[in-house]
């Protein structure tokens, strides 16, 4: 049981590490060799338009440049060397890249030591990173369910909502069945209310999420956020970027869940049949 346990979880661990890396968030590097004129640089940057551009030594990217530091000083002069940028391979895990971004303006992309991409903050709206996102909300709502149901025998963590938010869930799950679909009351849930459920039990933030009430509800909110313009195809970055932080800063520890919180296999339900012995 638990070898497949440690299985699934590996599955997951490899999706998310492995399947989105940095090479498919990334944009080409220009690059221009260093005698060339600090004007016919300016124009390429200001036309294409590019933040970055890589600079060339005898052939060998050596250093960059950046638009907004561009002066009138040979290109020589005012490159800077490699080693004051932040730089990935590019099969570097997403997650190794929102870090770095929220200290770096922009992350360089090298394969055998030579920088052949860059990846600015704008870039994680492409489509592999609105995947890489959803997944990561969705694996995180999934585990807050299944510790919550676990917590709360029969339903009982409707105590924890208000009238009106019960009964929104109960509607819905009532909708459900209408339509010939079967599922648990908790799964009729918003993820701000499975937020504060989590949020009221002192036993659980012990346990799993050592915040305040205030700090867990505020995190789930920007979360839901976050879900609600990647599900709208709408902009997210600049809004959102706490939330993309924090899933980036969350992901090994939602992958290191105790097992009696993980699903044995990812394609059976969870239930309590799959849940390891004590």
């Amino acid at each position: 049981m638990i070898d497949a346990i440690a299985a699934s979880a590996e599955g997951l661990r490899r999706v998310f590490q492995e399947s989105i890396v940095a090479r498919d968030l990334a944009e080409p590097l220009a690059s221009f060799d260093s005698t060339s004129e600090t004007k016919v640089i300016r124009e390429f940057m200001v036309e294409r338009p590019l933040t970055v551009l890589g600079i060339r030594v005898d052939g060998i990217v050596k250093g960059y440049l950046h638009q907004e530091r561009l002066d009138n000083r040979s290109i020589t002069d005012q490159m800077h060397p490699l080693e004051d940028a932040a730089v990935v391979a590019t099969t570097s895990a997403v997650q190794s890249v929102v870090n770095l971004l929220d200290r770096h303006p922009f992350v360089l992309v090298a394969t055998l030591g030579q920088p052949v991409g860059v990846i600015h903050r704008h870039d994680l709206e492409k489509p592999p990173m609105r995947m890489w996102l959803f997944g990561m909300i969705t694996l995180f709502e999934m585990s807050l369910t299944r510790i919550i149901d676990r917590a709360y025998p029969d339903e009982s963590w409707q105590a924890s909502l208000s009238e009106a938010r019960a009964e929104k869930a109960k509607d819905l799950q009532n909708e459900r069945a209408r339509r010939k679909e079967s599922v648990k009351l908790i799964d009729c849930l918003q993820l701000s209310d499975k937020g504060q459920i989590f949020a009221k039990s002192d036993t659980l933030r012990e346990r799993f999420w050592k915040r305040s009430k205030n700090e867990i509800r505020s995190v789930v909110k920007d979360l839901e956020k976050l879900r609600n313009n990647l599900a709208h195809s709408q902009p997210y970055t600049a809004a959102n970027w706490d939330a993309i932080r924090r899933l980036a800063d969350t992901l090994d520890r939602l992958l290191e869940l105790s097992p009696d919180y993980v699903a044995v296999n990812s394609l059976l339900p969870f239930d309590e049949g799959q849940q390891p012995s004590d």
